[in-house]
């Protein structure tokens, strides 16, 4: 009896370590703690994500500042969609919303810990994953 109770709570134990290792916070993006990440959450994340990024002040990014905040060149390119060599709010927020569409493949409108642990490889910071 005793060996199936210590079963149980083990396998309880794993259970919960795996969902929230897969799941979690989402890196603090799952401002409502719901356990699920909603497009608004990302959307509203957008600005102070940008702003940080944004070292000069200026409005933009351009690359370097892209680069140092953890983009890749080839990342900046997918994301400066009229090709000034700049990325606007509204690019960068188009990019975090495509990533968001790719993520949701159920299509409810919020990524939960099964969507989100389906990635090909560990999303290390949510952040970064979403917006660069």
């Amino acid at each position: 009896m005793k060996i199936r109770i210590w079963l149980t709570a083990m396998i309880m134990l794993l259970a919960f370590g795996t969902a929230q290792a897969a799941g979690g916070d989402f890196g603090g993006l799952d401002r409502d703690k719901n356990g699920k990440l909603e497009k608004a959450e990302i959307e509203k994340a957008s600005p102070e994500v940008f702003k940080k990024a944004d070292s000069s002040g200026n409005g933009t990014l351009d690359r370097d500042e892209f680069q140092a905040a953890g983009g890749s060149s080839a990342r900046f390119d997918e994301i400066d969609a009229d090709k000034n060599g700049q990325i606007d709010p509204d690019e960068f927020r188009q990019a975090a919303s495509e990533r968001f569409k790719q993520l949701d493949t159920n299509r409810d409108g919020r990524i939960d810990s099964r969507e989100w642990s389906k990635q090909q490889k560990p999303i290390q910071n949510p952040l970064i994953f979403f917006y660069f």
